[in-house]
């Protein structure tokens, strides 16, 4: 249990203070660098450090990969929509056309599932090694909310909403983080691969990215009307993650 906390340190430590570093050096060329450092470091240190480790076998069920992804996209949606009718998101067709469309959802893609590849595929096992399975889901969720706020605090572009948002809607960030991880947990387990988690993180961030390239928008300064915030972050999202988490606990895994 010792080394497998010190095994889940050195992962937090290298997904948190190698781009911190970087970031915080002051040069812009570094400062992009560690954007880079900063997805790549979780798949490349949790895999690195997962050697040794008991590896899960079972069946792995398709068919979860794919709801995985229906299920956020639903929150997704669900969160879009509530902003729409609050008044708080606005659509604006933009100029750029498909072109700018598709590679932004396309770039969203490959980071989510690399994102995943480090969190639901390495970072996990080390987590639950170190804390066993409770507690490891929730503390990964706390470190995979600092891994976003690092950047933020630091101010370097990345999260721009988060960079001005009041404290209120940091806290609920945090929060969603932790709901989020444990659906993806979930919906992981249930599919046997951490491909579930790659798909039911990547669908909405596709579908985000690919509204705000097509002329989504409204939400870059939101002031008080930050629970409408279509995301983590915003208060909809969480919620309806929440709701999506305790009804996948009630039903059993085909």
């Amino acid at each position: 249990m010792r080394f497998a906390g010190l095994r889940f340190g050195a992962f937090v430590a290298i997904v948190l203070g190698a781009p911190a570093a970087l970031m915080a050096a002051g040069d812009p060329r570094l400062a992009d660098l560690g954007k880079l450092v900063m997805i790549a470091s979780p798949a490349l240190a949790g895999l690195a450090l997962n050697a040794g480790l008991p590896r899960r076998t079972g069946e792995r069920r398709w068919v979860w990969v794919a709801l995985a992804a229906a299920i956020t996209l639903c929150i997704a949606i669900g969160a879009v929509g509530a902003g729409l009718l609050a008044g708080v998101v606005r659509f604006d067709p933009a100029a750029g056309g498909a072109e700018i469309v598709a590679a932004r959802a396309g770039g969203s893609a490959l980071t989510s599932v690399l994102e995943e590849l480090g969190w639901a595929g390495g970072g996990l096992g080390l987590a639950v090694a170190a804390f066993g399975r409770r507690w490891g889901v929730g503390v990964l969720g706390l470190v995979w909310a600092a891994w976003h706020l690092v950047p933020t605090f630091l101010k370097v572009g990345l999260f721009p909403e988060l960079e001005t948002a009041p404290p209120a809607m940091l806290a609920a960030f945090v929060a969603a983080c932790l709901i989020y991880r444990a659906l993806l947990t979930d919906l992981r387990d249930r599919a046997g691969t951490w491909l579930a988690a790659a798909a039911g993180h990547g669908a909405p961030n596709i579908l985000l990215a690919g509204a705000m390239a097509g002329g989504l928008g409204g939400f870059e300064h939101l002031g008080a009307a930050w629970p409408f915030f279509p995301a983590p972050g915003g208060l909809v999202f969480p919620v309806l993650a929440l709701a999506a988490l305790l009804i996948l606990r009630r039903v059993r895994p085909a």
